[in-house]
């Protein structure tokens, strides 16, 4: 859980041990905060109700890229002497998936970290004062195998149907349909289906928006009312997504189908800095709460950072590629809780990994099974 992860925040110090060299650095980020992406049918906070349409980052979310950046910039051209501030295009990589806010919360998070670049924009009085476009990659979401969780992939919802329709969690689900039951008639949701909480999803992510922005909401919604729906939801949707609940255990495939080709991706990127086969020095992947989560899962690392529960809006995951005076390599992993907050080494809590220091070999061995090797085959259903 999260307090546990304070226990290695004074890791997270720039301690540089003598001969030691940071080789690359890899981030996967979750967007910043944004507008509901839709909501319930009687909630008085509809789409004008808001400055920007469904599921737009706010210029909140945009603030909060612009410092997380900052702060990256500050580890990693200060604290650590790794990269220059001027921007060089050969090393730096940026890939996002295909939605405005995940985009955007690049495009702000490269605002920040290089806005101390010379000679790289023009200086003239109209330009925006300091900034240097850096080019974001993307891809079609239905094929974004990389960072999406919703890239198309049969297997994986066989998967779901499969973990959906056990009995353990059918019979978790029928007591949780009471509830269940009073939202869909308070809030106008049209369903007669309570396997699962999907039918409910506007009803979580408008409400937790409306809370964070200090909004009145429906007298119905009560605090006991929101604190049960949400710890049922996070625990379910967390099972489904792979996780140990309900007797069941976790489901490795499911976390290889989802995280396996990021988890490759970045073993690979590590694997050619240490053979001198690219430039690039730093990776970033702007996503989801979904995809970070995901990843922890891939370490094994998700109870132990966070809980049942999804990152926060600018949630920050680094792999930083160290090698020793003696040729050899070392994987350090910490977390960004939110904007508020520093790094936190959370090496320890990833399985085959001892402490904040994994060896390279160790961190690939203990991926393996986590890894996909090809994905369009791994996709195809089963059944």
């Amino acid at each position: 859980m999260i307090p546990n992860i304070n226990l290695f925040l004074f890791c997270a110090l720039p301690i540089i041990v003598f001969g030691d060299e940071l080789m690359l650095v890899q981030t996967l980020f979750r967007h910043g905060d944004r507008t509901p992406t839709g909501t319930y049918p009687k909630d008085p906070y509809q789409e004008d109700s808001w400055p920007f349409s469904w599921g737009q980052l706010t210029v909140l979310g945009m603030k909060q890229h612009f410092e997380q950046g900052m702060k990256l910039r500050d580890r990693y051209t200060i604290e650590y002497p790794f990269m220059p501030t001027d921007y060089k295009d050969y090393n730096v990589y940026v890939r996002s998936t295909d939605y405005n806010r995940t985009l955007m919360s690049a495009y702000a998070h490269l605002a920040g970290f290089y806005m101390d670049s010379n000679s790289t924009h023009p200086e003239d009085g109209h330009w925006p004062n300091r900034w240097t476009p850096v080019p974001v990659h993307t891809v079609d979401v239905d094929t974004d195998d990389l960072l999406s969780t919703d890239a198309h992939c049969p297997r994986r919802t066989e998967i779901h149907e499969s973990r959906k329709h056990a009995a353990s969690f059918q019979s978790f689900m029928s007591t949780q349909k009471p509830l269940l039951e009073q939202i869909s008639k308070s809030s106008g949701i049209d369903t007669d289906y309570y396997e699962s909480y999907s039918d409910f999803s506007s009803f979580y992510g408008s409400t937790l928006i409306e809370k964070i922005y200090n909004k009145t909401v429906p007298s119905w919604i009560t605090d006991n009312l929101w604190e049960t729906f949400c710890n049922g939801k996070w625990m379910a949707d967390d099972y489904l997504d792979g996780s140990d609940h309900f007797g069941q255990g976790s489901s490795t495939e499911m976390i290889k189908l989802t995280s396996g080709v990021l988890l490759k991706t970045m073993i690979d990127n590590m694997r050619r800095t240490v053979y001198h086969e690219s430039k690039v020095k730093f990776y970033m992947y702007s996503a989801h709460d979904t995809t970070v989560a995901s990843f922890l899962r891939a370490l094994e690392a998700k109870d132990e950072v966070l809980g049942i529960k999804l990152p926060e809006y600018a949630a920050t995951l680094i792999l930083e590629l160290w090698k020793k005076s003696d040729g050899h390599h070392y994987v350090r992993v910490l977390y960004i809780k939110d904007v508020a907050s520093d790094p936190v080494v959370i090496t320890p809590f990833i399985d085959g990994c001892k402490d904040e220091f994994c060896w390279r070999d160790d961190f690939d061995a203990r991926s393996e099974p986590f890894m996909s090797q090809d994905i369009k085959t791994e996709c195809q259903k089963k059944q």
